[in-house]
């Protein structure tokens, strides 16, 4: 018995020595920031001052004191004060789209129909005969018509060059009478099932496609770019998310070649920030991946593929968007439902048999309902599990369907900024009784469900410090309304930062490695020149990058440092 208790003292005191040299004698690092302000959002909203890096993982927090006086590293870095957060994520976005529109014709703001002309004609003139031209952004809402453009608009500005320019939000296009010739589209072209062309009274096309269905009559007849094309453009769009501060992007709906062009990026130790990818359904990726087991931290951790997109609907601002009831604007149309709900409960159960994590891009309230309806029958069908399917958008919901997220832990997805582009025009497309179920975040968060967060870049803003003003405030970045657009639908800041961070990484099976900042946890920050926890809202626009490190590395730097 005596020796049982010695060996129990002995045991105890080992243990308490090793956790006392543990913890007070110095540890090597590679790097020690110092004199900043540290938001880790631990289970304790614990604000610090300074951390250590070495390699790939944090390796302490705290007090500049403490963390001098505990760690011996290499280099110390004077962060002067500035402010540090977990790893930014877009958790919706299109890197390809990104890097795309780089090559593209800028039409977002575009205030008229004339100025898209001119910029067509511009563009044209610098190409040769026979190339298409592309661009993205046309808004109609922000024109004294408010009515879909026609191919006439642009016709005589482009009579040697096929056209094609893209809605800002990716759901239609607009095309001019080249593009339609080459594609043999006529009057006799039926519409595809889930897509729509948009006639004239006679029955002729007018240029208009709405959903892809619809839009590959066109666009199937653009020249293909090849993979390393898209590997310039995935790059291209990487140093952009550099720049605003994002660590990771979960790219929606990618195919074979981005797959193809992901995998070599991060072999070949390439890919400067961290991928979730998302393989869109149905196609021949799909066909294939969904027969392999997922690919998770891929290339040191940065690439994972292990979500399968689809689409329900369309989208508002085209009228596409799925509704329970006619829109208010346009009685009789009802928007377009892409998928149906058989085919969404065959994909959902061959996701989670094979390890993938569904993405349903929903937005009118009838897809959301007809997705949480797919989701709860196929769940309530096989094994208990951690599966997080998520709702992309989730943009107008009945009442009675907001508790279902929870309730069925199903995550919503959701874009902050879309709350501010679409509040001009949202409420005359739904009206005064349906519009209180959109863009419901408050409603949501009050369920216990948690969001989130990301943009839809490049069909909307893609700065995620932007996302954060925007759902703090649900104010434009002009400061409209004052007080906030359905201002009882706002998120506090620290709800607003943790959708792009901690809650993010949870939607991507990533809380254990990132989403806050503690020892053990990868090295993903995000430092920023102001206090975005403190200052007032409009100065968060106005808030530089300093600063972005991904898996221990610094990634993007604003102004040099200058290291101790």
């Amino acid at each position: 018995m005596n020796r049982i208790v010695t060996g129990i003292v002995l045991a105890i005191v080992i243990v308490s020595t090793f956790l006392y040299f543990t913890k007070t004698l110095p540890r090597p690092a590679g790097i020690l920031y110092v004199n900043g302000i540290v938001y880790t959002f631990d289970g304790n909203n614990t604000v610090a001052q300074a951390f250590a890096v070495r390699g790939n993982r944090i390796v302490g927090v705290g007090t500049t004191e403490e963390m001098q006086s505990r760690v011996h590293a290499d280099t110390i870095i004077d962060l002067h004060g500035n402010t540090v957060l977990p790893g930014l994520i877009d958790g919706h976005a299109h890197m390809n789209g990104l890097g795309d529109l780089m090559h593209s014709i800028l039409l977002y703001g575009a205030p008229s129909v004339d100025e898209v002309v001119r910029l067509v004609k511009e563009r044209c003139s610098q190409a040769q005969p026979g190339e298409w031209i592309q661009g993205r952004g046309w808004d109609q809402n922000l024109w004294t018509t408010k009515e879909f453009p026609t191919a006439e608009m642009i016709d005589a500005v482009s009579t040697d060059n096929p056209v094609v320019l893209i809605r800002v939000d990716g759901h239609a296009i607009w095309v001019n009478s080249k593009a339609m010739e080459i594609a043999g589209v006529t009057r006799e072209t039926k519409d595809p099932d889930g897509g729509k062309i948009i006639r004239d009274a006679k029955g002729n096309p007018t240029g208009i496609f709405v959903e892809d269905n619809a839009r590959q009559l066109i666009e199937s007849h653009i020249p293909p770019l090849s993979e390393t094309d898209i590997e310039e453009n995935l790059l291209k769009a990487a140093d952009e998310c550099l720049k605003v501060g994002l660590t990771e992007v979960a790219d929606m709906g990618i195919d074979s070649l981005e797959i193809a062009a992901y995998q070599h990026l991060a072999e070949t130790n390439r890919l400067p920030i961290r991928i979730y990818g998302s393989i869109i359904s149905p196609s021949s990726a799909w066909d294939v991946w969904q027969h392999r087991a997922p690919l998770i931290s891929y290339g040191n951790g940065m690439l994972t593929i292990r979500g399968m997109k689809m689409y329900a609907d369309g989208a508002l601002g085209s009228r596409g968007a799925a509704l329970v009831d006619a829109y208010n604007d346009d009685p009789g149309n009802r928007g377009t439902t892409i998928t149906s709900e058989e085919e969404l409960n065959k994909e959902f159960r061959i996701a989670f048999q094979n390890g993938y994590q569904p993405m349903v891009h929903a937005i009118g309230d009838r897809a959301n309902h007809i997705v949480l309806n797919a989701y709860q029958k196929v769940l309530s069908s096989i094994p208990p599990g951690d599966y997080r399917p998520r709702i992309e958008h989730a943009q107008v919901l009945l009442r009675e369907d907001i508790p279902r997220f929870k309730q069925l832990n199903i995550l919503p997805s959701m874009q902050p900024v879309h709350a501010t582009s679409d509040m001009p025009w949202a409420e005359e497309r739904l009206g005064p009784k349906r519009i209180l179920g959109a863009y419901a975040w408050r409603s949501i968060l009050q369920t216990g469900s948690i969001i989130i967060g990301g943009s839809d870049f490049p069909d909307d803003a893609m700065n995620p410090l932007w996302g954060i003003y925007a759902a703090i405030t649900r104010s434009d970045r002009d400061g409209y309304p004052q007080d906030g657009w359905y201002r009882d639908q706002r998120m506090t800041r620290e709800e607003a930062v943790r959708c792009y961070t901690q809650w993010a990484s949870y939607g991507l099976f990533q809380e254990y490695s990132k989403g806050t900042i503690e020892q053990g946890k990868l090295a993903d920050l995000t430092i920023l020149s102001k206090d975005i926890m403190k200052i007032p809202p409009p100065e968060i626009l106005s808030t530089d990058v300093e600063m972005t490190i991904v898996n221990g590395k610094i990634a993007y730097e604003k102004q040099p440092t200058t290291p101790k």
